[in-house]
């Protein structure tokens, strides 16, 4: 996620969310799922979170090393973004795939946070309600037989999500931050 109207010490602001489809494959495939998630958070109401644009890439994990370049690049976009509060504060998407392990859950961390909607030390049912959505409409993508899943390194494996939450806490994300332009 990211945008050119983020101000100039956020230029490098970049937020990578891995999502896994189970089940699909190849480059027709890749070019509707990326579609359905650039259309799933573009169709979500974004109002208390301040980014412009999300890049969607489509990666197929059969066939093309997910270094490698992407076989359906698709972008979401929304409104210019209201000027965002700290860079690292967002809100998370928990979701898993049956009972909760580490190895059964994940997240996806929604941010940056409009700087108005940071006024309360829990989270607003504003970011709240958007990032349920957003789970809502990701688990309900079902084209070509696809299923929203969890892939596991240390299982060599796939599992499909069952649930999903967000709660009212804020969540920081881990980042390198950027550089001081100034010592006290």
């Amino acid at each position: 996620m990211g945008s050119n109207s983020i101000p100039d010490e956020w230029t490098d602001f970049r937020c990578t969310n891995t999502l896994y489809y189970q089940n699909v494959s190849g480059a027709q495939s890749a070019e509707v799922i990326a579609q359905d998630i650039a259309d799933a958070y573009a169709t979500t109401s974004w109002e208390a979170f301040s980014f412009g644009a999300i890049q969607v890439r489509g990666y197929d994990f059969n066939g093309v090393a997910n270094s490698g370049p992407p076989i359906a690049i698709k972008t979401a976009t929304q409104p210019a973004p209201a000027a965002p509060g700290p860079r690292e504060v967002a809100c998370c998407l928990s979701y898993r795939a049956g009972p909760s392990t580490p190895r059964s859950r994940g997240r996806i961390f929604l941010g940056p946070i409009r700087a108005g909607a940071m006024n309360s030390d829990y989270v607003t049912g504003m970011v709240g309600n958007a990032a349920n959505s957003l789970g809502q409409k990701l688990i309900s993508i079902l084209a070509l037989g696809a299923t929203w899943s969890l892939y596991s390194r240390t299982v060599q494996g796939f599992a499909e999500i069952t649930n999903w939450s967000v709660d009212n806490a804020w969540d920081t994300q881990r980042s390198r931050g950027i550089p001081p332009t100034a010592n006290f």
